[in-house]
Formats: structure tokens, C-alpha cells, sequence
């Protein structure tokens, strides 16, 4: 069950710094003179990106029995 919790923090961090980047940065590409846009990948994205990543590890450690 080690190898569950393991995949499931591995995935759930580089899906939320994937989250974050692409909140933060790809925004001020689009919308260069908003000041309000690096929050999206801090409060959204993000966040939202690491929980994903957490289910996501959690059902591959599941289907493979790590």
C-alpha cells in the first residue's frame, strides 16, 4: 500500500506544478496588461491540478498493485 500513496504524491505534484504553470504563465501571454492573472495558476489551477493528480496516481497504484 506504500506504493499507492508514493505514485499517487508523485502524480498529484507534477500534475499541480503542470496546473500551476500553465495558470500562472499562459495567461500573461494572452492577457499581458491584467494584473490578476498569475492568481489563477496559484488558486485554481494549481490546487486543482494536484488533486487530479492525486486520484489519478491513486487508481494507476490501484490497476498496477504497486
Amino acid at each position: 500500500m506504500a506504493g499507492i500513496g508514493k505514485t499517487a504524491m508523485r502524480w498529484g505534484f507534477r500534475l499541480g506544478l503542470l496546473g500551476f504553470a500553465g495558470g500562472f504563465f499562459v495567461p500573461m501571454v494572452f492577457m499581458p496588461d491584467a494584473n490578476q492573472d498569475p492568481m489563477l495558476g496559484i488558486f485554481i489551477t494549481g490546487p486543482l491540478g494536484f488533486v487530479v493528480g492525486l486520484v489519478a496516481g491513486a487508481v494507476r497504484g490501484f490497476v498496477r498493485n504497486d
